[in-house]
């Protein structure tokens, strides 16, 4: 296609600009250079198109058609009646014809053309003003096209878009609502049409969301109504979360108002949220845990080193002297300070290992038929053993001869109640007290002693892991015993309770049910 463009002195734009479509020229394009000489000073240009294809493409765009007709059997006749069927062609389609014969012209006309001219008038004056005159009229029409082409595409726009849209005038009346608007307020929906003020669109939209003018979500909506700028956000009864904003159009021509459901965006920040704070509180929880731990080493490698210390020390005694000069008493006195430390350490050892597998959640709980009283009874006799200076007074005797419980579990709660016993009683008033009788379906085992107590703003704490409260200092001990006590006795679905005063004792009570399975039960946490 030979598209040429007419040069200008003004400006011309780099928009659509319309055009002047002729079709059929010669060759020496006659008709072409003709036209060009009456449009200094618009803004078109003129193409040549070489097909028909090629003009009713184009003819969208044109201001005017001209087509060469050179008689009624030509067959460029047809192409006025296949513009008009174009939707959306504006432009007047003249009939350019040497033929002189009224008839004969009359049926070109009749082929549904605007016009008929003949080639040699286009000298005169009267065609150069009726010539213009079709162009500014074709111009104008293309631009009312353009405009409600414009219009109609941005309606489309809005139809597919997700979000609801109410576009004000300037005058802050209601031009234009979409659909998605309309279903996002049913009830309000009669109400919302082209001139409605803002302050009515606003009334309507707070009574169907049942915000009454004492709400604080009314004060915080009309003020962004009156304002029509930037944001709102507000949550309906439904669950519902809506966005509003407001956007000012081009050239103060009025604003648009938008409004989105954002309702999964606040649920995944509300989950991100919670999310977070669960990250943190872990975090947290991890940092506390690796100090405990590095506590616990520390105090756990004291405690390692200092028994074994002494057991190191005393053999080597032993093994020197053993045979010479070392009485049978003293020999005795070391064996003694020996097997203590070696009970001690295997104690500790005993309770760090189960007080992990409580943690881990792989240690089973076996329940059988035993004898607390006999297991309480010898528990006490070899503290008694190890600690001399303690006395030890035992009363179990109502006691059932067997119980359903777990030995091993009840061995290592015994065993830490007992060495706390003994390791915070001073020697000068060395007395332990433990019984164990039953009460209606529970089994209650208590020790008592009379030590250095617990303060009453710390016996909250005895039962964390690794804590030791402020009266044990310069007392071995890991913090690990009273910990690992709780978790059995939470097992066997149980109670322990501590009452304590600084200076003058504790006492422990532990609440065992009797109606546990003869079975194995699985802890896990």
């Amino acid at each position: 296609m030979n598209l040429k463009r007419f040069s200008s002195p003004v400006n011309l734009r780099k928009n659509a600009v319309p055009l002047i479509s002729i079709f059929g020229d010669g060759d020496d394009r006659a008709l072409t250079k003709m036209i060009w000489s009456f449009i200094p000073g618009y803004d078109v240009r003129i193409s040549n198109p070489d097909t028909r294809e090629e003009l009713y493409s184009e003819a969208y765009g044109s201001a005017v058609v001209f087509v060469v007709v050179k008689d009624n059997l030509d067959e460029n006749v047809k192409i006025a009646e296949d513009l008009s069927q174009i939707k959306g062609v504006v432009a007047d389609v003249i009939a350019i014809t040497p033929e002189q014969d009224i008839r004969q012209r009359l049926h070109i006309l009749s082929s549904k053309f605007d016009a008929i001219f003949n080639l040699e008038i286009f000298d005169s004056n009267e065609f150069h003003k009726i010539f213009l005159h079709k162009l500014k009229k074709g111009m104008m029409r293309l631009s009312a096209r353009l405009q409600e082409d414009e219009y109609e595409t941005f309606l489309g726009f809005l139809a597919v878009s997700a979000d609801a849209f109410i576009v004000f005038d300037r005058q802050r009346r209601i031009f234009y609502v979409s659909e998605h608007y309309l279903k996002l307020y049913p009830e309000s929906a009669d109400q919302f049409v082209r001139g409605t003020p803002v302050q009515k669109v606003f009334e309507a939209v707070a009574e169907e969301m049942g915000v009454l003018p004492d709400d604080p979500q009314y004060k915080e909506s009309a003020e962004f109504w009156m304002r029509l700028s930037g944001e709102h956000e507000f949550k309906l009864d439904n669950g519902m979360h809506l966005r509003m904003t407001a956007v000012d159009l081009p050239g103060g021509q009025g604003t648009i108002v938008s409004t989105t459901n954002i309702t999964a965006y606040k649920n995944q920040e509300e989950a991100l949220a919670i999310k977070q704070a669960e990250l943190e509180r872990a975090l947290q929880a991890e940092q506390e845990a690796s100090s405990l731990q590095k506590q616990f080493i520390s105090m756990v490698s004291h405690e390692f080193r200092t028994p074994l210390a002494i057991v190191d020390g005393n053999a080597q005694i032993i093994e020197r002297r053993l045979g010479n000069d070392l009485p049978v008493e003293e020999t005795k006195r070391r064996l003694k300070t020996i097997r203590s430390a070696v009970s001690r350490t295997v104690n500790m050892m005993e309770a760090v290992l189960s007080s992990n597998l409580l943690k881990t959640g792989k240690m089973d709980i076996h329940v059988e038929e035993f004898s607390l009283k006999d297991l309480i009874t010898q528990l006490c006799n070899e503290q008694a053993d190890l600690a001399r200076s303690h006395e030890m007074i035992v009363d179990v005797e109502t006691l059932p001869e067997t119980l359903p419980l777990d030995r091993k579990i009840l061995t290592l709660v015994m065993t830490n109640l007992l060495a706390n016993a003994v390791k915070y009683t001073p020697n000068d008033n060395p007395i332990i007290e433990i019984s164990a009788f039953i009460e209606d379906d529970l089994v209650i085992i208590k020790v008592k002693d009379n030590g250095v107590g617990i303060p009453p703003d710390e016996l909250k704490r005895v039962f964390e892991r690794f804590f030791r409260a402020s009266t044990s200092l310069g007392i071995p001990g890991s913090g690990v015993g009273l910990s690992l006590v709780n978790d059995l006795i939470n097992v066997h679905k149980g109670k322990i309770e501590m009452q304590s005063e600084v200076g003058k004792g504790t006492i422990v009570t532990l609440s065992l049910p009797l109606n546990l399975p003869l079975e194995a039960i699985s802890l896990t946490h």
